[in-house]
């Protein structure tokens, strides 16, 4: 498939960046995945204003990512803490990609400050690609774009050239 012909829209990229894209807001779904759940303390974590936590807090609890959640402090009064959602639970794989990613490219190997482990085992694991039908996991070097149900051309690419199996030499694009 010839990525310059694809239509920029509807893109799952672009729209999943639109609900959670910015940096804060990455750091609150992982540090809320982590059990850090009530304001001050992630004020305190993230060394974030009140007013951008409470922004971001907003923009997730209505795209669903988070719910806000009361309990009761140590003093009788009524606290909202937040919680994932499904939906919010799903972007522990962003987030494994994002720290596999920063591993390799940013600190380096050998200045990883957590593992990601079989909590059985003991040993590493690893973010994959796995075929739903057999159950393996797939090299990422032979996976490919195909045309979903609701695929579309740019308006000024036209209907000719569009190859579906054309691979280009970078691999998959998401």
């Amino acid at each position: 498939m010839d990525w310059k012909q694809v239509a920029t829209a509807p893109c799952p990229v672009s729209s999943a960046l639109e609900l959670f894209g910015d940096r804060w807001s990455v750091l609150i779904i992982r540090d809320v995945m982590n059990g850090v759940r009530r304001f001050d303390e992630l004020v305190d974590r993230l060394s974030v204003s009140r007013a951008t936590l409470s922004d971001r807090l907003r923009r997730l609890v209505q795209a669903r990512i988070l719910v806000p959640s009361e309990y009761l402090d140590g003093r009788g009064r009524h606290r909202t803490e937040y919680r994932l959602t499904e939906r919010g639970w799903d972007l522990r794989f962003v987030l494994i990609a994002l720290r596999e990613w920063g591993d390799k490219y940013v600190l380096g190997e050998g200045n990883e400050p957590l593992r990601l482990i079989d909590g059985d085992s003991g040993r590493d694991l690893r973010l994959g690609l796995i075929d739903p039908e057999s159950g393996e996991v797939v090299d990422p070097a032979g996976a490919r774009l195909a045309p979903g149900p609701a695929f579309k051309l740019r308006n000024d690419a036209g209907a000719g050239g569009l190859d579906p199996g054309h691979r280009s030499s970078e691999g998959v694009r998401a």
